[in-house]
């Protein structure tokens, strides 16, 4: 049994572990093991909101690239975040063009202005950025207005690692590598 498989823990939002500590993180197809070195919190606030722009009635924004939450590859970095819509639209959140994240078989969960009524902590929103995996978002507009603006903020932190250059497709193999560790999902299959 894992040591610690984090994933979007109810409540406020804490590291996912602290510096000196090891996890490994899915990414693809194997989990990755890194060691932290530093970590720091990203306060919401007028750089980590994303304006997409104006948006017709029933329609959705162009998919857009977050380029200001890309992470370093040299150290390499990770980030966590939490988001929410600050307009009436509801957001779309892919790593990359095409990894939707919180999605069935059948459908694309979208968060919007009602999200934080029923999860106030928005654990729900959570997600990690590896290194230059590129977050997209892509607003819906489900009035039936045309809004002028599509705001969505992010908070979280950002984490410094060691490439411990070991990685292991199966939780088992990893933890018989490295233990203790924390296992995070950065999405993909």
């Amino acid at each position: 049994m894992a040591a610690d498989m984090y994933y979007a823990k109810p409540g406020p939002i804490t590291p996912i572990a602290l510096a000196g500590q090891r996890i490994a993180v899915w990414a693809g197809a194997q989990w990755e093991a890194f060691r932290i070195k530093y970590l720091e919190p990203l306060p919401r606030g007028s750089p980590l909101v994303f304006d997409l722009g104006p948006i017709i009635a029933l329609q959705d924004s162009n998919p857009t690239q977050l380029a200001n939450l890309v992470m370093s590859t040299d150290p390499p970095e990770l980030a966590q975040f939490r988001f929410y819509p600050i307009d009436d639209v509801e957001v779309n959140l892919r790593r990359g063009q095409s990894d939707q994240r919180f999605k069935t078989m059948n459908l694309v969960a979208r968060s919007d202005v009602f999200t934080r009524r029923v999860d106030p902590c928005l654990h729900t929103t959570e997600f990690v950025v590896l290194k230059n995996d590129a977050p997209w978002l892509v607003h819906h507009n489900p009035t039936a207005y045309n809004i002028t603006i599509s705001r969505t903020a992010f908070f979280g932190f950002r984490f410094i690692l060691d490439d411990l250059k070991i990685a292991h497709p199966t939780v088992t193999e990893m933890e018989r590598a490295l233990s203790p560790i924390t296992f995070v999902a950065a999405g993909g299959l």
